[in-house]
């Protein structure tokens, strides 16, 4: 950014936000766009696994049937790998009625609040649950072997440095095929996002 274009453009972005919140009569949030990100991030997982299992089957295959060998320069004298244990079909139901919970959820506050200021008296109590929303979203847990990362929707990765990993729990539990782990991710992930779509219809009901 030789010429600062892009730092301009972002504390533009950042100013204009603060001054938006700022000047609010009430907290101007938004939820449909997240329910349908996280959405898009239980996708990404599912296919992940899915993608894992026919990967290490076609690897199976071409170990056990000699094709991985006969494919290697026998020079390099390299030991044939192992065959890796069956990816198993992981249990995504509790994670899916999650989302469709937080969906719901959304999809009542934008109605809710469309159009029309909360009531009056309750206005500072919308705020209070608007702004701790994404405090739903962490666990005092923190992540597996990494307890000072507690969000659980999205934190750097354990392998990444500062890659981000999204749904990281469950999402590094199927890469390092710990099924075990990984359900158990699934239940927690689960879990949050409920309480996170429970915020938000606290703050539909404080609407006429």
């Amino acid at each position: 950014d030789t010429d600062f274009a892009y730092g301009i453009a972002l504390a533009k972005v950042c100013g204009r936000a603060t001054l938006r919140l700022a000047d609010s009569d009430t907290v101007p949030f938004e939820f449909s766009n997240f329910a349908e990100t996280v959405g898009q991030y239980a996708s990404e997982v599912t296919r992940l696994i899915d993608s894992l299992r026919d990967e290490t089957k076609a690897s199976n295959y071409a170990i056990t049937n000699n094709l991985w060998t006969a494919v290697q320069n026998p020079k390099d004298k390299l030991v044939t790998p192992k065959a890796k244990d069956a990816v198993p079909f992981v249990n995504f139901a509790p994670l899916q009625n999650a989302l469709l919970k937080l969906q719901t959820s959304a999809a009542n506050y934008k109605q809710a609040s469309a159009g029309q200021p909360p009531v009056a008296a309750r206005q500072a109590e919308l705020d209070q649950i608007l702004f701790k929303t994404e405090r739903s979203l962490t666990r005092a847990d923190g992540l597996p072997r990494r307890d000072w990362f507690r969000h659980q929707i999205y934190a750097p990765g354990f392998y990444t440095g500062y890659g981000v990993k999204t749904l990281p729990g469950m999402r590094e539990a199927i890469e390092q095929r710990n099924w075990k782990e990984a359900e158990e991710q699934i239940g927690i992930a689960a879990a949050t996002i409920e309480r996170f779509a429970a915020e938000i219809d606290r703050a539909s009901k404080l609407y006429p």
